[in-house]
């Protein structure tokens, strides 16, 4: 069983076929998903909280702007996976039609508030990237810096030539918009618009250090007389353990003026901060109970694990108020696939089980 989860909820595949006048997609019965209509209309009036900069962006570039919108709620997924265990869990986040920016927990100077503006702007440049590269965007397509030219690596530790060819994901460019998309919700020059544009730029040197070369052999019965090798965004997977180490050793900062009134973070042992570094400036609460001025739901209700030693203990994530026993038969999204530009096909999992509860 498939449950299709529509990022712009305005936008309705069947309805657009119709609207144009096109092919039915059930010949012969084949269900052929249709790509959906991508102008200023579907993207930018159906996304909500755009500044006045990132919405004259999707006027102009409706298509990357959805890409970067599909980036965002990847994001969101990826930020729910690697914080499971923690009490705050990236879950306010995801909210129907919502920009997770606008969540009142992005206004505040919090190691969390770091991790979602990193992986925020990794997923954009992610996503875009391989938009690039699938032929989907009018404004850019493969990078072609490196076609053409030779190149020599270890492969089984026998060194071979290669050729550089494919279609290299456009990271340059997907970066590049990733800053100008999100870089635009923080003009100021206070130190929480300087840590945010930090952590956006963290998260985009996440993706852009970790490229990968992927390579394909040429030649009789898979003899690799020629190999041809292109760049490739990372498994996104990849780039969210890399984030999540980092907000592990995240750094709370501080700021000095200097006699220009140039200002500049430093981190308390007096040191600049690393570009990769994830900075906050506000001692985080302990999530324990619900606060909708923070949009953070609490641990109540929350699985924990009673075994545990680590922070997923019930001890720790009950915040010490106990937890029940219960058995339990749920329905939950798995092996979740996202497709550009705007929806996300997953398979419906049905788990029975015992579970320990938090009070």
């Amino acid at each position: 069983m498939y449950q299709l989860l529509v990022v712009f909820a305005c936008l309705s595949f069947a309805s657009l076929a119709a609207g144009m006048g096109g092919p039915s997609n059930n010949i012969l019965r084949l269900n052929i998903q249709k790509e959906p209509v991508i102008d200023p209309n579907t993207v930018c009036k159906t996304y909500p909280e755009l500044t006045g900069q990132q919405y004259h962006l999707c006027r102009k570039f409706p298509d990357v702007t959805a890409s970067a919108v599909q980036g965002v709620q990847v994001a969101v997924h990826e930020c729910q996976y690697q914080l499971r265990t923690h009490r705050w869990n990236c879950s306010a986040l995801e909210k129907k039609n919502k920009n997770p920016h606008a969540s009142p927990i992005l206004a505040r100077g919090y190691k969390e508030t770091a991790f979602a503006y990193a992986i925020s702007a990794a997923g954009v440049t992610h996503q875009v990237s391989k938009a690039c590269s699938m032929g989907k965007l009018k404004s850019c397509g493969c990078d072609m810096q490196l076609h053409g030219r030779r190149g020599r690596h270890m492969r089984r530790d026998v060194s071979r030539d290669f050729q550089w060819g494919g279609c290299s994901h456009n990271i340059h460019f997907g970066a590049q918009y990733a800053r100008k998309f999100l870089n635009s919700r923080d003009r100021a020059r206070d130190i929480h618009s300087q840590i945010n544009l930090h952590n956006n730029r963290a998260g985009r040197l996440a993706v852009i250090r970790n490229v990968r070369e992927q390579c394909k052999c040429h030649g009789m019965s898979g003899s690799c007389e020629l190999e041809t090798c292109w760049k490739a965004a990372p498994n996104f997977r990849k780039v969210g353990q890399v984030l999540r180490r980092k907000y592990e050793a995240a750094s709370k900062v501080q700021v000095a003026y200097t006699n220009s009134a140039d200002s500049r973070l430093y981190k308390h042992n007096g040191r600049r901060p690393h570009k990769m570094d994830l900075l906050f400036y506000e001692s985080s609460p302990n999530f324990c109970e619900r606060n909708s001025h923070l949009d953070s739901p609490g641990t109540t209700g929350r699985y924990c694990n009673k075994s545990s030693s680590g922070i997923d203990n019930c001890e720790t994530l009950c915040c010490g108020r106990g937890y029940n026993t219960l058995k339990v038969k749920r329905s939950e999204r798995c092996n979740c696939k996202f497709y550009w530009c705007c929806y996300v096909e997953c398979q419906v999992c049905t788990i029975t089980e015992w579970v320990t509860v938090c009070k």
